[in-house]
Parts: C-alpha cells; sequence; structure tokens
C-alpha cells in the first residue's frame, strides 16, 4: 500500500509542477507593441480570445527593451484594450478591464518568477 501512495503522491507532484512551473499562455495574435517614454520597457498586448460584445481575453508581456528579456507577463480581460504609460512609473494594457491589466514599476518578485517560467 505504502508503494502505491508514493506513487501516486509522486504523481500529483509531477501534474503540479507541470502546471505551475511551465508557461502554458498562448502567443496570442493581432499583437501591438509600444517602447515605454524612458526607452527602458517595450510592452506587447495580444489577442487570445474574442468576445463579441464583452471583454475579450489579453496576453500583456512587458520586455527589457535592450534584452529583450521578458520581464512580466499577465493575463486579462477588457472592451478596450490600449496600452497606456503613465508617468508615476506604471502602464496598463487597457483603459478599464481587470486589475490584472495594470503593471507597476519596479516590477514584483512575482511578476518577475511568473516571467521566468519556461514556455511549451
Amino acid at each position: 500500500m505504502k508503494l502505491s501512495f508514493k506513487r501516486a503522491a509522486l504523481f500529483a507532484a509531477v501534474v503540479v509542477l507541470y502546471f505551475f512551473i511551465i508557461d502554458h499562455t498562448p502567443r496570442g495574435t493581432e499583437c501591438q507593441k509600444s517602447t515605454s517614454p524612458d526607452g527602458f520597457y517595450i510592452a506587447e498586448r495580444c489577442l487570445l480570445h474574442w468576445h463579441p460584445g464583452s471583454d475579450s481575453d489579453y496576453v500583456g508581456r512587458v520586455y527589457d527593451a535592450k534584452s529583450g528579456k521578458l520581464l512580466a507577463q499577465r493575463t486579462f480581460s477588457t472592451t478596450v484594450p490600449e496600452i497606456l504609460w503613465f508617468d508615476d512609473g506604471g502602464m496598463s494594457f487597457s483603459r478599464g478591464g481587470d486589475e490584472a491589466a495594470f503593471i507597476t514599476f519596479p516590477l514584483s518578485v512575482w511578476d518577475r518568477l511568473l516571467a521566468a517560467r519556461p514556455r511549451l
């Protein structure tokens, strides 16, 4: 009985790691890019799922402008997608929508950890 419990626990751990450590977010379509006013960052917003007459699903990514390294990635929903840079050190991937569309600088440790995940 112990052996089957250990196998089940190992299988569960592998499944959890697969879904939480590997980035499964699609690349998206209809991507638009914008460079921050200070030139340090490049934001990219891509459509994931179009929902006519409702909030559509998007992915927003922030890259280091010099190296091209992914620094942050968020999925969000909005009816008004637009990349906006704010003077107070933040940016948004939409005008309205949910809070996941807003990013502040410096980026959080959580944003950087999620961005560092390997892609499938």
